[in-house]
């Protein structure tokens, strides 16, 4: 078994893997949304009015579909996006048309009627759970092409271009061309590590560098912009993030990487006086930037630049850097993380001070009559999920 605690770069790998586990949206949840979303398709297919004799699918767009979800902060609902793809041509369908259709099919149906939100061009349900669900009507661009889509402008005149499977599949090709990723290199000896006899879940190792800094970035993004306008959009972040990987093997070094070459670029095109753009890969016409202020430039360059601030600080060691894990992610996530590491591999450190804390979190720890922390003899010590001590 491999001594974690002697390998700070390792360890740092490992506890921003599990941060990045913590923070996704847990397998019950994700599979609950596919059922709803399958449902919807169910209902729509059944339509006797407009869907019955269309060929037709829904599904999921977004981090969902590129595994890279992240919890909202403060209890808020998952947004979960998805695509009511009509297999038929857009010219034989207007906007307004498909839309009304789509609300009069939920209309019919006592349940979704009750949860159902107009929104400007999609259908949105809002479920009592801990989600909500936005439909967007889309149609083939032509009779080919069941990739590409056309999808209603937010006037609902026209038809626009979007491709939610072609950028999907452009990141996990990105994602998937690391060659060792650091985590799967060592996998088979971590996941020998048990806890109470239960394995380590294996998706914690096998998700790609990639992913799992998409979902440290949208953490900061979502903490920073607490109390902050101009929040920085989802797939601006996945975009770029995807866009400026060079098949780093490493969370750390993706995420340092990356957002020193994010800043570069930017101060790149403040100095040719150009506007910094972040184009959609699979349609340059597109520009997710597009919309953007002089406000929201200079908000993503204080957030990219404050992001990179506080990574610097990870570099070193826990003690140097344990503030700025809290500040990048939140002392609730940090602390659960690095408790569950330390109950994890405790059993074979020759660290002292990992074994004993170790101890502690798992509630086997004992404290003996000359105060040493052991699980053989003393009085026993409650567990606490409260750790952080030096580090």
């Amino acid at each position: 078994m491999i001594d974690i605690f002697k390998d700070y770069i390792l360890q740092r790998e490992e506890l921003l893997a599990r941060i990045a586990q913590e923070l996704q949206l847990d397998k019950t949840r994700l599979e609950r949304m596919e059922t709803a979303y399958n449902a919807v398709a169910e209902v729509l297919k059944k339509d006797n009015d407009f869907f019955n004799d269309l060929e037709i699918e829904v599904y999921a767009q977004g981090s969902k579909r590129i595994g890279t979800t992240v919890k909202p902060i403060n209890n808020e609902d998952f947004d979960l996006d998805t695509v009511l793809h009509i297999y038929d041509v857009f010219y034989n369908h207007s906007p307004e048309k498909v839309y009304e259709a789509l609300v009069k099919a939920l209309e019919k149906d006592a349940y979704y009627k009750t949860i159902m939100e107009k929104k400007k061009r999609c259908v949105r349900l809002n479920y009592k759970s801990d989600f909500h669900m936005d439909i967007l009507p889309a149609c083939m661009p032509n009779s080919f092409d069941k990739v590409n889509i056309k999808i209603p402008e937010k006037a609902m005149r026209d038809w626009s271009s979007g491709n939610p499977k072609g950028h999907a599949n452009w990141f996990l090709t990105i994602a998937n061309s690391v060659e060792k990723p650091m985590l799967r290199e060592f996998s088979t000896v971590l996941l020998e590590a048990k806890v109470e006899s239960e394995p380590l879940p294996e998706e914690l190792y096998f998700k790609t560098p990639l992913q799992r800094a998409v979902q440290l970035f949208k953490r900061y993004r979502d903490v920073y912009f607490q109390d902050k306008d101009y929040p920085v959009s989802s797939i601006v972040i996945t975009t770029l993030v995807a866009s400026l990987y060079q098949r780093e093997n490493s969370i750390f070094e993706t995420i340092d990487n990356v957002a020193r070459r994010i800043k570069d670029n930017y101060l790149e095109s403040v100095n040719k006086r150009e506007k910094f753009k972040v184009l959609n890969p699979v349609n340059t016409a597109e520009d997710f930037t597009d919309s953007w202020t002089n406000e929201h430039y200079k908000s993503f360059y204080e957030f990219i630049t404050d992001f990179y601030t506080k990574w610097q600080n990870l570099k070193i060691s826990f003690e140097t850097g344990k503030e700025d894990y809290i500040k990048l992610f939140g002392e609730g996530i940090y602390k659960q993380s690095l408790n569950q590491q330390f109950k994890t591999f405790s059993k074979s450190t020759t660290d002292g001070f990992a074994k004993s804390s170790g101890l502690i979190v798992g509630g086997n720890a004992l404290t003996n009559s000359v105060g040493n922390i052991n699980q053989n003899q003393g009085v026993k010590n409650e567990p606490h999920r409260n750790f952080g001590g030096q580090y």
